[in-house]
């Protein structure tokens, strides 16, 4: 099953109607109660990061499933008007916003910094803040392929052993976090000139 395309952005438009469908999926699918819980607690956690989203952004959001699992897609172009380009091209060059705090405000930083068409270069402050990227050469972001998507299973895999403060502080985010305790996989990449989010909860 896949529901309607909802456009959405950080003003508030489409939240109700993603709500509505999220609501018709459950239903749809015959949902528990601890099901359609968690489903409303992950587009809930979805569009907080975009309302976090800085200037004007809109995006496209749905759910569709398979046999093993249900996903919850937040995809937008990659363009920004060329005043907040700049701001996130300083703030990745000089490890400003390293400051996020949490997944989602890491979330918010990588998806932010495909939109405006950056790559994240391993000469930069970030390569180690962020993690959870896959591939050889892991901070070019090129194409959306096993070898340059940030993902939630690889960023646990990354701090696991707890080597030191840091990454004790990261998995304490994690803990915390409502999205990475409810979902069982978090991705976010290019696909051609889109940067998408996919949320996944597999069935139980």
């Amino acid at each position: 099953m896949k529901t309607d395309i909802i456009f959405v952005s950080n003003a508030g438009d489409g939240w109700d109607d993603v709500f509505s469908e999220t609501e018709k999926y459950a239903q749809y699918k015959q949902l528990n109660n601890k099901e359609k819980i968690h489903i409303r607690l992950l587009a809930e956690e979805l569009l907080s990061m975009v309302k976090s989203i800085a200037g004007q952004f809109h995006a496209n959001v749905w759910i569709d499933d398979d046999q093993y699992a249900y996903y919850i897609h937040l995809k937008a172009l990659v363009n920004m008007d060329g005043d907040i380009r700049s701001t996130f091209i300083d703030a990745s060059t000089s490890g400003k916003n390293a400051a996020a705090k949490g997944i989602m405000g890491k979330l918010k930083d990588i998806f932010q910094t495909y939109m405006a068409g950056m790559k994240f270069s391993g000469s930069a402050p970030l390569t180690d803040y962020y993690g959870g990227f896959s591939g050889y050469d892991p901070y070019e972001m090129e194409a959306f392929n096993s070898y340059n998507m940030w993902s939630l299973s690889n960023y646990r895999q990354s701090i696991q052993g707890e080597k030191d403060d840091s990454d004790t502080q990261k998995w304490d985010e994690l803990e915390k976090s409502i999205i990475a305790n409810i979902a069982d996989e978090i991705t976010v990449g290019i696909n051609g000139d889109y940067v998408e989010m996919v949320i996944t909860k597999e069935n139980r």
